[in-house]
């Protein structure tokens, strides 16, 4: 299974170096991006190509979305962390009542064979 994902992001890296090959004229293309609004003057970027736009844009995408996946993460261990100590206290109780279980098989056997053996004596 490892070689076949090592296999997988190989033949995906060669697409996107394939891709971003036949497409180089438009990613070293060069475009200023410029923000209009009511309260404030035009804003502008320096012209920048289209390749570093796309990774700043991609970039922005994955950080909002590791920043809102953080939550549920940690929300996520503290679930675990729950429920792992409840586990651990149920495995503790078990143990407990397999102990008191075993105390008493240990004296009821015992304890009934000496009865027994008293009342075949009273009887004879």
């Amino acid at each position: 299974m490892k070689k076949v994902k090592i296999a997988f992001w190989l033949i995906l890296l060669v697409f996107a170096g394939v891709f971003a090959y036949q497409n180089k004229i438009y990613f070293m293309a060069k475009q200023n991006l410029s923000l209009t609004l009511p309260f404030l003057e035009t804003l502008h970027t320096p012209e920048l190509p289209h390749a570093v736009l796309f990774l700043v844009f991609f970039l922005t995408g994955f950080l909002i979305a590791y920043f809102s996946g953080l939550y549920d993460r940690f929300k996520s261990k503290k679930t675990l962390k729950n429920l792992n100590a409840a586990a651990a206290d149920q495995q503790n109780e078990l143990a407990a009542l397999k102990r008191e279980l075993e105390s008493l098989r240990g004296a009821s056997p015992g304890g009934s064979t000496a009865s027994a053996e008293q009342s075949t004596k009273q009887t004879t």
